[in-house]
């Protein structure tokens, strides 16, 4: 299978990119003709790369950094027979935690030494895709101030959580979602429309979403103040954000939105300025996605904890 490695060496927490050479090599082998590995030089290389890989009939790209790469190289793939393999080396990995990929190099590269193949839905929004989520309320704010930190990591995005959420001012939305003519009208603190569960650094935004049903998952969370925000926040942390009072979940195809201002959204945890009117749909079974038997810690519980409860029909949380 012919493989290729593309290197974001400015992604997330800082990496040592000769080590990450000589672990693929290690894993995957010499032979130049099957696997190469390419250091991008900036994210737009990273897209050319990856689509010039895809008009050549490469098997597999893997992408080598955080979601904001993952996003770059997927967008090159879509509707292609090229597979999106991923080794996570950013700072969310939100991606790679959805599909339980390991997030330990070595690992990871064991899963895509031996890889499966399946095909995952897309969301669209302008002329932008995400594979995880996009969002219009807090998170993007939240997006746009991490973007711009020099250090990565849980402890910086804990201190941009806390200082935007004291400056966030929600602006009134307008919602039509296809099908039924669903609408929405107000002023949430969070908007979400996502395609995965997990929006990174272990927190879920969306417990139900599946990637490959077809549909997206809005999630809209109101604003409850920093006092009951503290409280709920643990909620998203636990795979319960649906439990947090005032959450309104829908499932949609096609989602119109209109809003007061423009500003800034976020796709996959990447800021990016867009208008008042948008527009975004999903793409059914559009990307084919590297993935493997790996399962992490959390879906080994959850897989113990359903098996409890179909044997014993017990009501466990």
């Amino acid at each position: 299978m012919r493989t290729l490695f593309i290197i974001n060496p400015n992604s997330g927490t800082p990496k040592f990119v000769s080590r990450l050479h000589w672990q693929i090599r290690r894993r995957f082998g010499t032979d130049n003709r099957r696997v190469t590995v390419i250091k991008s030089r900036h994210i737009e290389h990273v897209g050319l790369v990856a689509s010039r890989a895809a008009e050549d009939g490469v098997d597999m790209v893997v992408a080598v950094g955080g979601d904001g790469t993952v996003n770059t190289t997927a967008k090159a793939l879509v509707h292609t027979d090229t597979a999106l393999g991923v080794l996570p080396t950013g700072s969310g990995n939100g991606f790679a935690r959805n599909i339980d990929m390991p997030l330990r190099v070595e690992k990871a590269l064991k899963v895509l030494h031996e890889p499966k193949f399946r095909k995952i839905d897309v969301g669209s929004v302008s002329d932008l895709i995400f594979l995880v989520s996009c969002g219009l309320g807090w998170e993007a704010i939240i997006a746009s101030m991490f973007e711009d930190k020099k250090f990565r990591g849980v402890i910086t995005y804990t201190g941009v959580v806390m200082t935007t959420f004291l400056q966030y001012q929600p602006q009134e939305i307008e919602i039509v979602a296809q099908p039924g003519d669903w609408k929405y009208q107000g002023q949430p603190l969070m908007f979400s429309v996502a395609n995965m569960r997990e929006f990174g650094v272990g927190v879920t935004i969306t417990p139900e979403a599946q990637y490959d049903d077809g549909l997206l998952d809005i999630c809209l969370i109101p604003h409850h103040g920093l006092i009951n925000s503290v409280k709920y926040a643990p909620e998203m942390f636990r795979e319960q954000t649906d439990q947090i009072p005032g959450f309104i979940g829908q499932l949609a195809e096609r989602i119109t939105i209109s809003r007061e201002l423009p500003g800034n959204i976020h796709v996959d945890g990447t800021p990016y300025p867009a208008g008042k009117e948008l527009e975004i749909k999903v793409l059914p079974s559009a990307l084919k996605i590297a993935y493997g038997n790996y399962k992490s810690r959390r879906v080994v519980i959850q897989n113990a904890i359903q098996n409890l409860k179909d044997n014993l029909n017990l009501d466990l949380t």
